[in-house]
């Protein structure tokens, strides 16, 4: 939450183009925002996290969520993580080493789908917002349950971006009742239109439990993070400049913060989701009043909300 703003610090950021056009999603310490030390050790001590060893973060990206989880392993764990982009396996591993735990992690190229593991390798899989971006979550769970020794542990960290669009749009400034149901509907149909395409589950997070079943997983363990992407003019804290910074690229290139396409993307989901092609423009004119809206309002310190985000950690243990 927001502290009070001390008088003698310096005034918030311009938010001038400069500040915050960076890679979108993997720059600066956004996915570092996202968790709270002391829920991590909460999650820790429930699943006995203490225990493991050996580790792998699959689809890791720059290395975020092994990081969040290394300090509440044990203190001998070391920790792979595999992700398909060999950009992201060389940035994980110089902030692995910027870090100071380079000694205890590795990062490699290889796919979710077929994990550079041998069979029964590691106390812990885990992935945090992959599963939705994949075309076939099973499989990829299945992958991971392969590489689990007996009595292993896979965690899953996954979304429900539909419900956190609709939290969003209680506070969205400029829109009229129906403008705000109009994006909840281009949201379900592009969410139906990246599924029918094989390009991922932006809502997969309430899947995870059967998902997780279906696998061969069990003593499934459910509950969501406690981690609330909060916007409290005047933002003086790091994480809300840190979230606006994140939000404000995404307007400035043309992605929706509904989708998280641009035009085209979105286009393309809506269509492949049963759109009507007719609609397509105006519902798109609607997203865009509301990234400029928004935009406005932030640049003015009058943005102002919750944030809800909905995240939910699921696990299951291999049998013994």
């Amino acid at each position: 939450m927001s502290s009070a703003a001390d008088p003698s610090a310096p005034p918030p950021p311009a938010f001038e183009a400069s500040d915050y056009s960076w890679l979108v999603g993997f720059e600066g310490d956004w996915r570092d925002t996202w968790w709270n030390r002391d829920f991590v050790e909460l999650i820790a001590r429930r699943l006995r996290l203490d225990e493991v060893r050996a580790a792998v973060d699959v689809g890791c990206g720059v290395g975020h969520w092994g990081r969040t989880l290394l300090p509440v392993l044990h203190g001998d764990a070391t920790l792979v993580g595999v992700d398909r982009e060999p950009s992201f396996v060389a940035r994980a591993a110089a902030e692995a080493e910027a870090c100071g735990v380079a000694a205890r992690t590795s990062y490699r190229e290889g796919l979710a789908e077929a994990l550079p593991l041998p069979d029964a390798s590691v106390d812990l899989a885990t992935c945090q917002t992959v599963l939705m971006h994949v075309a076939d979550p099973l499989r990829v769970l299945r992958e991971m349950r392969r590489v689990l020794r007996p009595g292993g542990l896979l965690l899953a960290v996954e979304p429900n971006n539909f419900a956190e669009k609709a939290t969003a749009l209680v506070t969205a400034p400029g829109l009229s009742r129906a403008d705000r149901l109009a994006l909840l509907e281009l949201e379900a149909i592009c969410q139906d239109g990246k599924r029918a395409l094989g390009q991922g589950d932006s809502s997969v997070g309430e899947r995870l439990p059967g998902l997780l079943r279906e696998a061969g997983l069990g003593d499934l363990h459910v509950c969501q993070s406690d981690k609330c992407a909060a916007l409290i003019p005047p933002y003086d804290t790091p994480a809300e400049r840190e979230e606006l910074r994140q939000v404000l690229a995404w307007i400035d290139g043309g992605i929706w913060l509904g989708t998280g396409g641009t035009r085209d993307q979105t286009h393309a989901w809506y269509l492949a989701g049963g759109g009507d092609p007719a609609q397509f423009e105006r519902l798109w004119a609607i997203a865009m009043q509301e990234a400029r809206a928004g935009k406005q309002a932030a640049l003015a310190r009058t943005l102002d909300g919750a944030r809800g985000v909905t995240f939910y950690l699921v696990s299951g243990r291999k049998p013994a």
